[in-house]
């Protein structure tokens, strides 16, 4: 009977399997294969940190916790226990893999970026003093005016000011036309505003904060190249035109309703102003337009995640910031804690053109200038302010949204029960 008894417990034991590590060379290869995945996605972790630290420990746990379970069920005989560690397993070593890859293009891009921006002499650096995730600010966007490789002189063709308010989650665009004339920062002399980009992106910056006696943390510059390439990683983009135009510098033409369009198609959308009558007022709603339709393919589709290697990697090589790396990776921790999306907003300076003398173009003739509007200056600094100083109510709303974020609840709900737990033991240990 006793030898009996010994034989049943053994087959039993056999049957349920024994240890967490598989002993067969497939499943054991496999195990280890999730192993180096988990590795080389910690490393990358640490490396980029762009998770938030309770995120981070959420991600950690939930990893080991795969990779424990997953370990055991290989270690069974049933088949179907086994079957289903070969499926997690494989899928772990998928995703873990592509989020390591996604983790790792980040780093090198966001690298790339601000060598760009240390190495290039004419760019300012940042001396902003702000927490660019608690604090609105001001980035200016300056496209320049060539192709690269070209060794022409950098005029700001695209002259816009994004107000971000974090908190709130609101972007204002204002545009600022190509013609506008103001007083150099440096000479103290009126010049189109396009000029000032053959002096660099710093003087730009301070002669449009001299005019407008507003501060600008940051600075986002790009080409003709750069929009292109943009436009074309990320699949395209559709634009509403609310009229419908030849292009006057190349060979395309657009529909009155939505557009959709390509890179350069894009780019030409953009450029296009003789096509108009306001002509450059034109011009900087559809350069507006353009901005938008990036910000909304990127925030409200799956094209972020699926071409994000392609996004990075243009990203890199033709965009330049003087936002350092520490802050983009505080901007980016934000917003996967709460993945809200964001509410833009445009506007731009109104004004008539005139004729007049340019400090950088010859005195003997007058060229055509664009003369801004007083009273439109006044009111797009008033909204500028808005977006800086959200009312009490906004802020609560914003307070709240920021509370049902799918990430900001996952960690809240597991902050809650870890504290829980604690108390819980806390009362046994009194009871006892």
């Amino acid at each position: 009977m006793k030898k009996e008894a010994e034989t049943k417990h053994s087959s039993n034991k056999r049957s349920k399997g024994g240890g967490i590590f598989p002993k067969r060379i497939p499943y054991a290869i496999l195990v280890l294969l999730m192993g180096v995945a988990t590795i080389a996605l910690f490393y990358a972790m640490i490396l980029v940190d762009v998770f938030p630290q309770d995120l981070t420990l959420l991600i950690i746990g939930i990893v080991m916790g795969l990779l424990i379970v997953t370990s055991i069920l290989l270690a069974r005989r049933k088949r179907w226990k086994r079957l289903l560690g070969i499926i997690i397993g494989a899928l772990f070593v998928v995703v873990i893999g592509s989020v390591t890859y996604y983790l790792g293009t980040t780093y090198a891009t966001m690298t790339k970026i601000s060598e760009i921006a240390n190495t290039s002499n004419a760019e300012m650096g940042t001396g902003a003093d702000i927490d660019p995730t608690t604090e609105p600010f001001n980035l200016y966007i300056t496209g320049i005016d060539r192709w690269a490789g070209e060794q022409d002189l950098d005029r700001s063709d695209v002259n816009m000011i994004m107000t971000i308010n974090p908190v709130t989650k609101k972007i204002l665009l204002t545009s600022i036309p190509r013609d506008t004339y103001v007083k150099l920062h440096t000479a103290q002399q009126m010049d189109k505003l396009t000029h000032t980009g053959v002096y660099g992106v710093d003087e730009t910056i301070s002669t449009v904060e001299d005019w407008l006696n507003i501060d600008i943390a940051y600075y986002l510059k790009l080409n003709f190249s750069s929009m292109r390439a943009i436009i074309n990683a990320i699949g395209g983009i559709d634009v509403y035109s609310p009229v419908a135009f030849d292009s006057d510098i190349s060979e395309y033409s657009y529909v009155k309703g939505w557009n959709h369009l390509n890179g350069k198609q894009a780019l030409y959308f953009a450029r296009e102003r003789h096509a108009f009558e306001g002509q450059d007022s034109m011009r900087v709603e559809n350069q507006q337009r353009v901005v938008k339709a990036v910000i909304k393919k990127l925030t409200t589709s799956t094209t972020l995640l699926t071409k994000y290697g392609e996004i990075m990697e243009v990203a890199g090589s033709n965009l330049s910031t003087n936002m350092s790396y520490h802050e983009i990776q505080d901007l980016i921790k934000m917003q996967m804690t709460d993945l809200a999306s964001w509410d833009v907003e445009t506007q731009k300076v109104e004004g008539e053109y005139d004729m007049d003398y340019v400090a950088s173009l010859s005195q003997k003739n007058k060229y055509s200038v664009y003369r801004p509007d007083a009273e439109s200056v006044s009111k797009c600094l008033d909204g500028i302010y808005a977006i800086q100083h959200p009312t009490s109510a906004e802020l609560e709303k914003a307070s709240e949204i920021k509370k049902k974020g799918f990430i900001s609840s996952i960690i809240r709900k597991a902050q809650e029960r870890v504290k829980n737990g604690i108390e819980a033991s806390g009362d046994e240990e009194e009871e006892g």
